[in-house]
Order: structure tokens, then sequence, then C-alpha cells
């Protein structure tokens, strides 16, 4: 089971494997906390908070060993492509919604210029 993950809260991203966090997941709820030095912790991202996004890494990596996670940006063809999880496949959808593909993908062709939240550019003028 692939246990790699990462959150959008609004401003920054936070990974898996960065220190002093930890994911707690109740039903359909999530929070992400920080051990601060004095033993506290924060919760830094909520699932009900309006702004954050938790994403599941697919377990893949594409063609420069990038790890590729929902709402990733395939530029592979020169016109971008979103990561998503749809019908329990991963798969990549034109941002216009309208086309879903999830049929036999080599995913290490796929190469991950970003993310919609960190790099939204890489959307602009796409169909």
């Amino acid at each position: 089971m692939n246990t790699a993950y990462r959150v959008w809260d609004g401003e920054g991203m936070y990974y898996w494997d960065d220190e002093e966090l930890s994911l707690e997941i109740k039903m359909d709820e999530w929070v992400l906390w920080r051990n601060d030095p004095d033993g506290c912790r924060v919760a830094i991202a909520k699932s009900f908070d309006g702004e954050s996004v938790l994403m599941w890494g697919t377990g893949l990596k594409d063609k420069n060993e990038k790890m590729i996670y929902e709402k990733d940006i395939d530029m592979t063809d020169g016109e971008p492509m979103i990561v998503v999880y749809e019908n329990g496949h991963y798969g990549l959808k034109f941002p216009d919604d309208h086309t879903y593909f999830d049929f036999c993908m080599n995913w290490r062709e796929c190469e991950i210029g970003g993310d919609v939240y960190q790099n939204p550019e890489l959307l602009e003028g796409a169909e």
C-alpha cells in the first residue's frame, strides 16, 4: 500500500516525509499536524478548513524519477493533463474536464511539470 501523500494548505505544500509532520484520518476528515520543538502538536491543515487539499501519491515515478501525485500536471506532449483518481484508477484528464484517459498508460513516459496549486500557469491557454 502506498502511503505517500502531500497537502496543500492554500499557501504551501507539505509532504509525507517532511520531518515532524503527521497525518490523522478519521472517517472522511483529516488533519495534518506539526510537532513543535516544545512538544506541542499544531494543526497546519484540515479537510474542513475550505482551503486545504490532501493528495495521494500514485506509487509511480515519471521519466525523471519524480514521484507522481494527484493533481500533478503532465507536460509530455506539450498539452497539459492533470493526474486524477477516478473509478478506482489513476489517469490523466485535460483541464477542461471533458476527456479522461485511464487506458494502459506507461507512466514512466510522463513528464511532470508541476502541480495545479503551485504551478497554475502551466494550465494557462490549455483548452
